[in-house]
């Protein structure tokens, strides 16, 4: 399934989306819990993070959800020192401090620039880390996130896939170097087609009347060096969060 024909979940403004998809959330992390020991959970940074993300939590402590039992991952991450307002981390560790039971070591961050390491050995880094806790699926090769929780651009971006740039067009790799990206900072992670549309559910996140145009786009199929976001898919269902000025409809 990919954008084009994804299940769509409308609301009325953002606040409305934000309920919706926490709700939502809730509900997959509960009942794939009940089958399975760990939830592997893939975030986006921008409104995802400042937005949903702190709804999610919100929704998951009113329920009693085990948060012990979650691994959260990053779609991309920019590569800036630790600590810096450029940073997504920044972002989503804000919302989980609100996350009882919730540890360090099941946020699972790509290595800061002031790490140690280069940008491509942070890339490879955070593939080495992807393989060794996510499961695979069911073709024994690839890991599978149970989420994946994007956010787009006007543009059409998604994660640090970027129109026209090479990293669209990456196959055989899970997570990928960024440079010179069309927007600041120039250099970040991302995860890349392989590693997104093996998961087992992906959520686009689009609110504004910003995002109509590049949604429309993204909807009509067009091509990932065209619209990076209208090329994500999931091996069980891709959902579309927006609200109506986004969509239009």
């Amino acid at each position: 399934m990919t954008l084009a024909d994804a299940r769509v979940r409308k609301g009325a403004d953002a606040n409305d989306v934000d309920l919706l998809l926490a709700a939502d959330a809730v509900s997959l992390f509960m009942n794939r819990l009940r089958h399975s020991a760990q939830f592997h959970f893939v975030v986006s940074g921008g409104s995802v993070a400042q937005r949903a993300l702190p709804e999610i939590v919100k929704a998951g402590n009113t329920v009693g959800l085990d948060w012990g039992r979650l691994h959260i991952w990053f779609a991309d991450e920019r590569f800036a020192p630790r600590g810096h307002e450029d940073r997504n981390a920044s972002l989503i560790m804000m919302a989980l401090r609100q996350a009882p039971g919730f540890f360090a070591s099941q946020l699972h961050i790509p290595a800061a620039s002031d790490a140690g390491v280069s940008l491509d050995e942070a890339a490879a880094s955070y593939q080495r880390e992807v393989q060794r806790y996510v499961p695979n699926g069911a073709d024994r090769m690839t890991p599978m996130f149970d989420l994946v929780l994007l956010g787009m651009g006007p543009d059409g971006h998604t994660a640090s896939l970027f129109p026209g740039h090479e990293a669209v067009d990456l196959s055989d790799v899970l997570v990928a170097p960024v440079r010179n990206s069309p927007k600041p900072p120039a250099e970040r992670v991302t995860l890349t087609y392989p590693a997104i549309n093996s998961a087992a559910h992906v959520w686009v996140y689009a609110t504004g009347e910003g995002k109509r145009e590049a949604l429309e786009l993204a909807r009509s199929g067009a091509a990932a060096s065209e619209s990076p976001v209208g090329a994500v898919a999931a091996r069980d269902e891709v959902v579309l969060y927006a609200d109506a000025a986004a969509i239009g409809e």
